[in-house]
């Protein structure tokens, strides 16, 4: 992709934006003033709403919330080529029109701020116009920021995996696939002789009651891969992929799994994090967590994967 404003190959940063952060703060930077569906639909009837700005406004639907960059990649795969700054004015003009709104993050660390996108009603209205299915409602775009920086480092794999694997079959975003198994992210991959591989991603972040959270959910795969029987189309358990802020937090994850004895008993969780999904080759991007002993004491080690199932 040579649309963006930064490739992946050039983006170098000690912690993904999508991480908690200290004093951070959400801004809504969408329209603060009602504006009549009247004069949208007098924008549309003259074209000032045309043809790329309903792939925008479908890709924001399909995304949830998401940056200008995610919007142009997902856009991209697609098939559609156009480059970052055109989707960033269209935007901007779509965001003024309260098509769509914008969220504004600040934090106390960096200077950087982080700008993403979520649908309004009029962009509901406009896609049912083009038979698109769409059953967004308001509540979906004013959900705590916790969820939103989760949706948003769940929308940083997919979009990564989809540029770097071809063997991609199929994938969704979450849904209560089995009981209390909810993933926040399925992909289906064809691996060698037609046999297709689920990995299922679990993304956490930081935030206050993390490790209760994690510690819940882990209970549940745990109990699912344990009971695993081989279903039609798939002999084998997904493979569970726990997504981290960065190394330090999957380690503390590491060490609420083997206190409270979370690893399934013939498998185990893989690790990564939205930035090591970014900055490696994608087969390379999964770890796992090994405890070596020196001098009495048990040290963590990483240990970086090769994962055949993610070579191109």
């Amino acid at each position: 992709m040579g649309n963006l404003f930064v490739e992946d190959k050039d983006i170098v940063v000690s912690k993904s934006p999508f991480s908690t952060y200290e004093g951070e703060k959400r801004k809504f930077d969408g329209r603060k003033t009602n504006i009549s569906t009247d004069h949208i639909m007098i924008k549309v009837k003259r074209e000032d709403v045309f043809g790329v700005d309903y792939d925008i406004i479908k890709a924001i639907y399909d995304l949830h919330f998401s940056t200008s960059r995610m919007i142009t990649q997902h856009l991209n795969l697609k098939g559609i080529d156009i480059d970052q700054s055109k989707v960033q004015n269209r935007l901007n003009f779509l965001n003024r029109l309260n098509i769509i709104s914008r969220y504004k993050i600040v934090n106390d660390e960096t200077v950087a701020n982080t700008r993403f996108y979520c649908l309004e009603n009029m962009g509901r209205v406009l896609l049912l116009s083009r038979d698109y299915k769409c059953h967004w409602k308001q509540t979906d775009s004013a959900v705590d920021l916790k969820k939103m920086k989760t949706v948003l480092a769940r929308n940083q794999v997919l979009l990564t995996y989809r540029k770097k694997l071809k063997s991609i079959e199929s994938y969704r975003d979450s849904d209560i696939l089995d009981g209390n198994i909810n993933p926040d992210l399925e992909i289906i991959i064809n691996g060698k002789n037609d046999k297709k591989n689920k990995m299922w991603f679990v993304v956490e972040r930081s935030y206050e009651g993390w490790e209760d959270n994690i510690e819940r959910k882990l209970r549940f795969f745990k109990s699912y891969l344990d009971n695993y029987k081989p279903k039609q189309g798939f002999t084998s358990p997904p493979a569970v992929v726990i997504v981290g802020e960065d190394d330090r937090h999957l380690f503390e994850v590491f060490k609420i799994i083997l206190k409270e004895k979370l690893n399934p008993v013939e498998s185990f969780f893989l690790y990564t994090s939205d930035l090591r999904v970014i900055s490696k080759d994608i087969d390379k991007s999964l770890i796992e967590f090994t405890l070596e002993k020196d001098k009495g004491k048990y040290k963590p080690k990483i240990k970086e994967l090769t994962y055949d199932l993610l070579k191109s």
